[in-house]
């Protein structure tokens, strides 16, 4: 498709939606962003766009958001051209519902979404000199206990380790909070000696609380109940899940408040102080999963140093103890392996991870 191909489709679709320019770019460690807000596509930002070594998705017929993002020199740009109409009035309506907000004109409201989510969408809205994060959540491949997550999130609020929050529906699942001015982790910063530290002692604190969560999400069953066995990936990867239960069971499996979705932006930094959030997968638990959870989502066995640096900060270092965590990390794969097959049946990922695991499992016996 060519320039003037993409300049009639913008024109077409600038008359049922309004845009939003992002531009981010990272600053020693933080992310400073610039916004602008304006209610018509200007030549200039398509023609800015063009210079940029950008990739630029063909607008499907009828599509309702057209986004173009591109890489120079250092800074991401995202283009989020036009915004989804249907989306501006559903969140609208939300804060009318809650009483958020008294104001029913959408002109009022500056909506841009957040970038992060894997499942749910986040947007930041801005009213009446107000700002706000709302979230809405998708279609998770495992079962969500809102109530739970809720009950979890509020627990942790009384620790001091998250964030508050002004609304939780736990029928609908949807949460707003205040805008929190927060660093997000990136799966680099556990290379940082300071913050590594400092998120495991905010796991540490949640560990060695006496809070009793109620029961969500449980990495020891939900393999069995999200694997598809007419795949026989799935299915051997299920049976290994099997195994490396009975050895932990011989083990023994501790219960105790678990986070169990250790994924590096649910790390965060407010006021200098480090904070999880997203609750959604807390539950009791044993903290080895939390661990291992902590380094396969993260990557740490691509950097071995770390890897065993780690281990022995978290106390981690007799062969028995080295043991269990080993068999939690292949849980953990297995999890999130399935997990993902479900999420995206057409991505490798996941299908790679459960290879992963398997023949882990196969070298260990």
């Amino acid at each position: 498709m060519n320039i003037i191909t993409y300049f009639s489709e913008f024109y077409l679709l600038i008359k049922e939606a309004i845009d939003q320019v992002l531009i981010t770019k990272p600053i020693d460690n933080r992310n400073t962003v610039l916004e602008r807000k304006s209610s018509v596509l200007s030549l200039f930002d398509l023609i800015i766009a063009a210079r940029f070594p950008a990739t630029i998705a063909p607008p499907t017929p009828r599509s309702k958001r057209i986004i173009v993002k591109s890489n120079a020199n250092g800074s991401s740009i995202s283009y989020i051209m036009i915004m989804n109409m249907y989306e501006v009035n559903k969140i609208v309506d939300i804060f009318l519902k809650y009483q958020i907000s008294t104001e029913k004109d959408t002109s009022s409201y500056f909506i841009r979404p957040m970038e992060g989510g894997i499942t749910n969408t986040s947007f930041i809205v801005t009213v009446n000199n107000s700002t706000y994060v709302i979230r809405i959540p998708g279609n998770n491949p495992d079962v969500i206990n809102r109530k739970a997550e809720k009950y979890n999130m509020e627990k942790a609020e009384e620790l001091g380790i998250t964030l508050p929050s002004l609304v939780f529906d736990d029928d609908s699942g949807i949460k707003i909070s205040e805008y929190f001015d927060v660093y997000t982790y990136s799966q680099s910063d556990f290379q940082d000696n300071t913050m590594r530290e400092n998120a495991l002692k905010k796991l540490k604190e949640l560990h060695e609380s006496n809070v009793i969560f109620e029961e969500n999400f449980s990495p020891l069953t939900v393999f069995r109940n999200i694997a598809d066995e007419s795949s026989n990936i799935e299915l051997e990867a299920k049976e290994a899940g099997e195994k490396i239960i009975e050895k932990l069971i011989d083990i023994g499996i501790e219960s105790r408040p678990c986070h169990q979705d250790l994924y590096h932006a649910n790390f965060i930094i407010y006021k200098n102080d480090t904070l999880l959030i997203d609750w959604e997968y807390s539950s009791m638990g044993d903290i080895y999963f939390d661990y291992a959870d902590l380094f396969w989502q993260n990557e740490f066995d691509q950097d071995l140093d770390l890897r065993k640096r780690t281990l022995e900060e978290i106390g981690v270092k007799s062969v028995e103890k080295i043991e269990k965590f080993e068999y939690f990390e292949m849980l953990s794969m297995i999890t999130w392996g399935l997990w993902a097959m479900r999420r995206s049946p057409n991505s490798p990922d996941g299908k790679e991870t459960l290879n992963k695991a398997i023949a882990l499992l196969e070298n260990k016996n």
